[in-house]
């Protein structure tokens, strides 16, 4: 591993060029334009496999309160500047050290340090903001091509090779993977950072002056502490001209989004239960008032379950409610709400109620994992990877379910086809790709053939997939799938003669999770 790791993260720093336009309202925005030499695949495998290394060395917090507090704070921002090629990662590694980094791929990380000294969800969203405008602008890989920093790919090869292979300490890995640290931006990039970050912030709805009452909290530790720099002032340079430049530049900036309320009142609660952790030791914290009796609940999810059986499944939902009412403490019954919800295909409504099962008890792998599964449903895939990576965290090292999870996330994270398409079974003459590409077909037509550009690094999982067709009228088979040249796999539906006219949909499958879902339209006759 440490030498596919100190590879990808050599190959994450060659030259790159791009150009970026603000406009200084802050609504009107031209993103980075890439012209990169190194692609959007190797990218997210830099980030991916160094998060791997991080993690396996440095502390991260898994408490499903605080890592799910950076990772939304971080997802609503992100949310502003979709498209994005990357599914953003927001971490709290432990660490007292007020600091913040971000490495390609869309992994930022905060220390436990900054997190607790944020005055305000606007400071800590300015930091936000900050770090994503360095992966968005790329400032790595452009870094490299204005060789400031000849021994940069040096220096990361080298962390990587040494966090891999587990040759440093814990703490000392820790300190190595702060990439920011090392690196030292120049004043060009942090500018840069400063100008995009204040209007991702902006259109987050956040205030855009945050960032500079965090590097003035930051500038007070100095004087108070001048022997002890801290790694954010360390890494970013001349602090006190940029607070000037930035103060003058939110002049220019308005919000033009509405932030959500819920950051700003958690941020005490999640700092509260941050301190707590550290203070402890502990990963996660113990629930405040276990249930007095569990045996209350059991009449109302025995009449619940009955009830569902029944399909009466709004007085199932009612019974349930009742249920959390009577003993809000026991995670049995918004778990079963949410259980209930995810079978009738209300996601959303059962994401809500996943939630406050977790809130109970953070220690049940399961839950994480059908949240994420609810996610996937909805179409967040950000939200899902997250769910997915916590419910890993939690299941058995070597369990069939955290293999589940771990799937899911790499195939989010990378998913495993460049290309779909449909043709006319009938009408093709080669069996190595797609022949004509169609998405309404005639009526009467006897087969169609799905297709799928499969990436390299699931070469050899053709035979492996299945299509799940599912036509208007409830017709529902499933068709093995077959490798064809260069990377396509293709599946044919032998179509009925009276095949209903209409939408029929295809879900490629692995081992039953749906990797990726696409249509077509039969036209009726004339």
């Amino acid at each position: 591993m440490a030498t596919r790791t100190a590879r990808l993260i050599a190959a994450g720093t060659l030259a790159a060029a791009c150009v970026c336009c603000v406009q200084n309202d802050g609504t009107r925005f031209n993103p980075v334009e890439d012209a990169l030499t190194v692609s959007k695949e190797e990218e997210r495998e830099l980030g991916f496999e160094f998060d791997k290394a991080l993690r396996e060395n440095a502390v991260v917090i898994e408490d499903p309160v605080v890592a799910g507090f950076i990772n939304d704070l971080g997802q609503e921002i992100v949310r502003e500047i979709e498209p994005q090629p990357f599914i953003y990662r927001f971490r709290v590694v432990q660490h007292p050290a007020l600091n913040a980094f971000a490495v390609p791929g869309g992994y930022v990380y905060f220390h436990s340090g900054t997190l607790l000294a944020a005055g305000s969800i606007d400071e800590l969203a300015g930091v936000m903001g900050h770090e994503i405008a360095h992966v968005k602008a790329h400032h790595y890989k452009r870094m490299r091509e204005k060789a400031q920093i000849p021994e940069l790919l040096t220096n990361l090869a080298g962390l990587a090779a040494a966090v891999a292979t587990k040759d440093v300490a814990p703490l000392l890995a820790a300190q190595a993977a702060n990439v920011a640290v090392q690196l030292r931006f120049s004043r060009e990039f942090e500018n840069e950072a400063d100008q995009l970050g204040g209007v991702f912030m902006t259109r987050a709805g956040y205030r855009p002056d945050g960032i500079t009452r965090f590097f003035e909290r930051i500038l007070a530790l100095n004087e108070r502490y001048p022997q002890e720099i801290p790694a954010y002032l360390y890494s970013h340079p001349d602090v006190g001209d940029r607070i000037r430049s930035v103060e003058q530049r939110a002049k220019g900036l308005r919000t033009t989004g509405a932030p959500n309320p819920r950051f700003a009142e958690e941020l005490r609660e999640v700092q509260g239960r941050l301190a707590y952790l550290l203070d402890t030791d502990r990963a996660s914290v113990p629930p405040l008032s276990p249930p007095e009796d569990p045996r209350r609940l059991d009449p109302y999810l025995e009449q619940a379950d009955r009830l569902a059986q029944e399909g009466r499944v709004d007085e199932a939902l009612l019974v349930l409610s009742r249920a959390e009412s009577v003993e809000p403490h026991d995670p049995r019954a918004p778990y079963q709400i949410a259980e209930l919800l995810a079978a009738h295909g209300r996601h959303r409504e059962a994401i809500v109620a996943y939630r406050r099962t977790v809130r109970l008890d953070p220690t049940r792998a399961r839950v994480f994992y059908r949240m994420g599964v609810a996610h996937r449903a909805v179409g967040s895939r950000h939200s899902a990877v997250h769910a997915f990576e916590q419910a890993s965290r939690r299941a058995g090292e070597r369990s069939d379910l955290r293999k589940r999870c771990d799937w899911q996330v790499e195939t989010l994270i990378f998913p495993p086809f460049l290309d779909t398409s449909f043709a006319d079974a009938r009408a093709e003459h080669v069996h190595d790709r797609p022949a004509a590409r169609l998405d309404v077909f005639p009526a009467k037509t006897a087969s169609v053939a799905w297709w799928g550009h499969l990436r390299d690094r699931y070469d050899g999982y053709a035979e492996r997939l299945r299509v799940r067709w599912r036509g208007p009228r409830g017709v529902r088979t499933e068709t093995p799938v077959e490798a064809a040249d260069q990377g396509w796999a293709r599946s044919v539906l032998e179509l009925p003669p009276d095949a209903a006219p209409g939408e029929w949909k295809a879900e490629v499958l692995y081992q039953g999770d749906v990797l990726e879902r696409s249509s077509f339209r039969l036209q009726p006759l004339r």
